[in-house]
């Protein structure tokens, strides 16, 4: 057990994850997990961890993404005024 705790320490949390890493750094990273998960020579165990770590990251992903959006929402400019206007593709 103890052994386990030392390595649940040693791993940082999913918010210092976030602030820690960019965007592109963070999808690298996740990229690099779906890969060792597409070649299939983990365990089961080796698997959901890997599975998991990836879910984190696509979490940081989702979250600066939401960020950016939200930030090109607010500094739309409209009629020579700062507005907030939805984000849209295309």
């Amino acid at each position: 057990m103890a052994g386990r705790r030392k390595k649940m320490d040693a791993s940082p949390n999913e918010e210092s994850i976030g602030e820690s890493l960019s965007f592109e750094t963070a999808l690298e990273k996740l990229e690099g997990l779906v890969e060792k998960l597409e070649k299939g020579n983990l365990t089961l165990d080796e698997s959901l961890e890997t599975f998991e770590q990836g879910m984190k990251f696509a979490r940081v992903c989702s979250q600066k993404l939401s960020k950016a959006e939200r930030k090109i929402e607010q500094l739309v400019l409209e009629d020579g005024e700062l507005r907030a206007k939805p984000f849209s593709e295309g």
